[in-house]
């Protein structure tokens, strides 16, 4: 509190009436993404000729390195998803061959342990890899609203 009535006290000039009131304004300039506003950039330009045309550069290069990686990111989860499909679908068969021979060779019983633990362990792992997946997504969806501006 001292420190507003001493900033008050400050302000006050003896040309002033005593009654009238004080306004400060505040602007604030916000700038998101990876480039400065435009004004900046000049400013920059000011001091080091040639700056900002730097800044713009480095600015290219980062977004291009950025987008490279995400879709190395996309086209290796697409092979991965591929490739557990394609392993799984194998699997599955196995499983159900393997059922199927011991059944015809008289191992009822064990031909249908095979095939059921074969089908049961291939429907745990897809119900994991989607719970896996809704996880992801939700955490990815929490961490762009925390950064979304108030």
């Amino acid at each position: 509190m001292n420190q507003i009535n001493n900033r008050e006290e400050n302000l006050r000039s003896p040309s002033r009436p005593s009654g009238e009131l004080l306004r400060t304004i505040s602007i604030a300039e916000i700038s998101t993404g990876p480039l400065p506003s435009p004004k900046v950039l000049k400013e920059y330009d000011a001091l080091i000729p040639g700056t900002a045309a730097k800044i713009i550069a480095m600015a290219e290069v980062q977004s291009n390195h950025r987008q490279d990686i995400e879709s190395r990111v996309v086209r290796t989860r697409t092979i991965n998803s591929r490739l557990g499909l394609i392993f799984g679908l194998l699997i599955g068969l196995a499983s159900l061959a393997a059922a199927t021979l011991s059944a015809i060779n008289g191992s009822s019983l064990v031909g249908s342990v095979i095939g059921v633990s074969g089908l049961a362990s291939l429907v745990g792992v897809f119900v994991y890899g989607s719970q896996q997946q809704r996880q992801e997504r939700q955490e990815r969806l929490k961490t762009f609203s925390d950064k979304a501006p108030q």
